[in-house]
């Protein structure tokens, strides 16, 4: 965690102004948020109910194999050519609170899908992190802060203006959140064209 900190708190006081500014708001504290995500499309080319082993194809033709164990609900629901999605998301906000404790959090969220429905989970898990400005020293360009194992760290920084918008007892706030989500949905059929009479 020590590390994730060090890296956000570095990414709060380095960035250029211009990429966290809101406009009107020069007077702001430093913020950021930056998030990623990937979307995966599959079709069910085979499956093995009674091995419960579903094989994926991709759009390139390459496949995969993979076992479903009890986990995966509403197996029996699955057909080939099903489309199977996979979105993974990753996203970190930064931000200067007005004063705080050094603090480490951590949540996990889950879901299923419920019966008859076709299969579907995700997960979610979010770790927040919090350290104390503990010093700042405009001269050289740094801040040290301090987590809340008491290790004291320095960094500097890129643009000096933002040490002129946080104060010693401010908190640098870290909220990183990864999230998986697979879900199945039945194959689009196509109605075969009408015949002129």
């Amino acid at each position: 965690m020590r590390r994730l900190t060090l890296l956000v708190a570095l990414l709060v006081l380095a960035l250029p102004l211009g990429a966290r500014a809101q406009e009107g708001m020069s007077a702001a504290k430093p913020a950021f948020s930056a998030m990623v995500t990937e979307t995966k499309k599959f079709t069910i080319s085979a499956l093995d109910k009674p091995g419960r082993t579903v094989t994926l194809k991709n759009a390139a033709g390459d496949t995969m194999s993979v076992i479903c164990g009890d986990e995966v609900k509403n197996f029996a629901q699955l057909k080939v050519g099903d489309v199977v999605q996979s979105k993974y998301t990753e996203s970190i906000t930064v931000h200067v609170e007005g004063s705080g404790e050094a603090e480490a959090t951590s949540e996990s969220m889950t879901s299923q899908a419920k019966p008859g429905e076709m299969p579907s989970a995700s997960i979610t898990e979010r770790m927040t992190a919090k350290a104390v400005i503990k010093a700042i020293d405009k001269a050289k360009g740094t801040a040290t802060l301090q987590t809340m194992n008491g290790e004291h760290f320095t960094v500097e920084a890129e643009n000096k203006a933002n040490l002129d918008k946080v104060q010693v007892g401010n908190a640098v706030v870290v909220t990183y959140t990864v999230g998986h989500a697979i879900s199945v949905s039945k194959a689009k059929t196509t109605k075969p064209a009408a015949k002129k009479s």
